[in-house]
C-alpha cells in the first residue's frame, strides 16, 4: 500500500515534497501545499489512522525531526526525485511478483483510490484527493467495478408510484 493510497490518493510529486512541518500529527492533518499542487492550490486534510501511524512509527525510524518525509539520498537538504521512487516501486512489484497495472506506475493508485471512494460525496472525494472539478475525476479516475454495478443493480432506490409516474 502505498503512502497516496492511505492518505488520501495525491499524485507522486505531491507526496515526494512533504516536509515534516505539512504534517501535524497531533492534529490529524495533513497539509499539500500549492507549490506542490499540480492545481496552484493548497489543501488541508485529515489524516487517516493508519496513516499517522505509519508516519509515527516512519518519523521514530527516520529520527526526523524536521526537513523532507522523503529526503534525497546524496543531499538530505532535498526531497527525493520521482526516479529513484519510481526505481523502488517497480523492484518492489517485481520481487512480489505483482502483475504490471494499466496506465503507468503510480497513476493506477490514484484511480484505485478515486474508486474507492465513490460512495462518498462527490465534493468530499474531491477535496480529499485534490480534484478542482468533477470532469477529471469521473472522466479518468472513478472507474466503473463489479461490485459497484451489483450493487446498482441489486439495491434499487424505491420511489412511490406518484414520483415515479411524475418522472
Amino acid at each position: 500500500m502505498t503512502m497516496g493510497e492511505q492518505s488520501d490518493g495525491r499524485r507522486r510529486a505531491a507526496i515526494l515534497a512533504l516536509a515534516w512541518k505539512d504534517v501535524d500529527l497531533a492534529g490529524r492533518t495533513i497539509r499539500w501545499p500549492a507549490a506542490h499542487d499540480k492545481t496552484g492550490t493548497e489543501w488541508c486534510v485529515p489524516l487517516s489512522d493508519e496513516l499517522a501511524a505509519a508516519l509515527k512509527a516512519y518519523r521514530q525510524r527516520m529520527g526526523a525531526v524536521g526537513g523532507w518525509l522523503f529526503p534525497a539520498w546524496k543531499d538530505p537538504s532535498r526531497p527525493v526525485t520521482c526516479w529513484p521512487f519510481d526505481h523502488l516501486l517497480a523492484e518492489a512489484k517485481r520481487e512480489a511478483k505483482l502483475p504490471k497495472l494499466e496506465g503507468g506506475l503510480w497513476h493506477p493508485y490514484r484511480r484505485k483510490w478515486a474508486t474507492e471512494r465513490k460512495g462518498h460525496g462527490l465534493k468530499d472525494v474531491m477535496a480529499a484527493g485534490g480534484w478542482l472539478d468533477t470532469s477529471c475525476l469521473l472522466a479518468c479516475y472513478q472507474q466503473a467495478d463489479d461490485e459497484s454495478v451489483r450493487a446498482v443493480v441489486n439495491e434499487p432506490r424505491k420511489l412511490r408510484d406518484r414520483a415515479a409516474a411524475s418522472g
